[in-house]
């Protein structure tokens, strides 16, 4: 049954109770302490994921331009960029951090929403707490990670609510609207401000999914603009403007517009029982996510079977509807790291080469790898008739071997997801391998401290020093 998401009887405050309303009376209201432990670790987890993959995007080519073109935006030094500590006005730093968070593919996703929800999230709500703190008006810990893990909320079951095919870019979509929950909660507004801002970010809608067709640096730019959307919103409301009330559910609204095919009663009946910070999943591989069950089945087969790269003789992948037109791509001779990551084949072709896929794997001389290119060429995608528009898994592995034996291993639970978590020390494994040559040798153990103390810490803000590459104490 669908719920009639644009309006229930009653009103409250002098605001009737409509989805809308709903949902940020949850973002705005809940009290810090009905936040369960359970989703407080959750988002301790990935508050470090999401900070050590946003300074590994440092390492991007397209960062320096990029870098100097959102200088030219406007000068301020309100929060500071991961990596270097540059500093920037508050909505040029969201919009760079969350560039570098997504640029190499290896952010974490809320599954079933598809949307990498923690990249502008905490992109935003880290440089709102830097301007805060500027201003004399230092953000809790504890304030700071209830603002994210509502912000979370907030974005996750609108992207979960689709029921069609992803016709814009998800993650940045319904990504802004977990960077603009975590700034609102953080600024404290009212049901009245909140609702005037979210109406602001129609008109900010950041993405297309042409760029993910043509595996385009937009990608993480658009991720950028979801950050930055979610600040400028705050600021305009805060400023007295105000958008449509029916942002969400409206005829013309976010839904009708991005997800005509949609149903928000589970999300909303989910409220304050499961929190969506619990259902993220790690990214042990810096690829798109729809590649890891199949990376995952690879490498247990080779474990399994002692299979190497050259016993291959085909690869045959049968994927759900999503896998298929997100990562069921061609390999192509002139590849680029942004399609290569994005490319079934050759990820599985490095699989089979390495045992697995890291950072180095998309090194320009590996891209134009003939063994790779060769291998890839072996990997046949097939459609395996799922019906789920926005299914995840499961996905199916089979390995043809040279002596003619065929190897099979079905995923439903990829490595990294909720139902098949990532080991702690992989965790800390990947955040060290993110710093690796950028923050000096034990920061990674320092931000760990920092986030585990986070909830009883007097200023957020502190956070952003541990992620320069000058010592923290000279960061400020």
């Amino acid at each position: 049954m669908v719920l009639d998401a644009r309006r229930r009887t009653g009103s409250m405050g002098g605001m009737t109770d409509t989805a809308e309303t709903i949902l940020l009376r949850h973002l705005l209201e809940t009290p810090e302490a009905a936040i369960p432990e359970a989703a407080r670790e959750a988002a301790r987890i990935f508050l470090l994921d999401g900070l050590a993959v946003g300074v590994a995007g440092m390492a991007h080519a397209a960062r320096p331009g990029l870098l100097a073109a959102a200088r030219g935006w406007g000068a301020g030094e309100e929060a500071r960029l991961w990596g270097d500590g540059v500093k920037l006005p508050a909505s040029q730093a969201a919009f760079m951090n969350a560039f570098q968070a997504h640029a190499l593919e290896f952010d974490a996703i809320h599954e079933a929403a598809v949307v990498h929800a923690m990249t502008p999230t905490l992109s935003a709500a880290l440089a709102e707490s830097e301007r805060q703190s500027r201003q004399g008006h230092p953000v809790s810990g504890a304030r700071f990670m209830a603002a994210v893990i509502l912000g979370l909320d907030l974005a996750c079951i609108i992207g979960a609510a689709a029921r069609g095919p992803m016709r814009f870019f998800r993650p940045a979509t319904a990504g802004m609207f977990g960077a603009y929950g975590a700034v609102a909660r953080v600024r404290g507004f009212d049901l009245a401000t909140a609702s005037a801002g979210a109406g602001l970010l129609l008109g900010q809608i950041p993405g297309t999914m042409q760029a993910h067709s043509e595996g385009s640096m937009a990608l993480p730019v658009q991720m950028g603009f979801a950050a930055m959307a979610g600040l400028r919103a705050a600021d305009l409301a805060a400023a007295g403007a105000a958008g449509p009330a029916q942002w969400l559910t409206g005829p013309f609204g976010f839904l009708k517009l991005t997800e005509p095919e949609h149903d928000l009663a589970p999300g909303l009946a989910a409220l304050g029982t499961i929190w969506q910070v619990t259902r993220l999943a790690h990214k042990p591989f810096p690829s798109g996510r729809l590649t890891h069950p199949a990376i995952d089945g690879v490498q247990r087969l080779m474990a399994a079977h002692r299979v190497s790269a050259e016993d291959v003789a085909a690869v045959r992948l049968y994927l759900p509807p999503l896998a298929m037109r997100l990562v069921g791509r061609p390999i192509k001779r002139d590849l680029t790291g942004n399609y290569a990551r994005l490319c079934l084949p050759y990820v599985v072709a490095r699989t089979l080469l390495s045992g697995s896929v890291g950072l180095g794997d998309f090194s320009d001389a590996l891209l134009r790898d003939p063994a790779t290119h060769a291998l890839a060429a072996r990997v046949a995608l097939l459609g395996d008739g799922n019906g789920d528009e926005n299914a995840v898994v499961p996905q199916r592995v089979e390995i043809e071997l040279r002596d003619g034996t065929k190897l099979d291993q079905r995923v439903d639970a990829a490595l990294g997801s909720p139902e098949n978590p990532l080991p702690r020390a992989a965790q800390i494994a990947k955040v060290r391998a993110c710093f690796a040559g950028i923050l000096p040798e034990g920061r990674a153990e320092e931000l760990i401290r920092a986030i585990d103390l986070l909830h009883d810490a007097p200023n957020a803000a502190s956070l952003a020093a541990l992620l320069c590459a000058i010592p923290a104490a000279s960061s400020a």
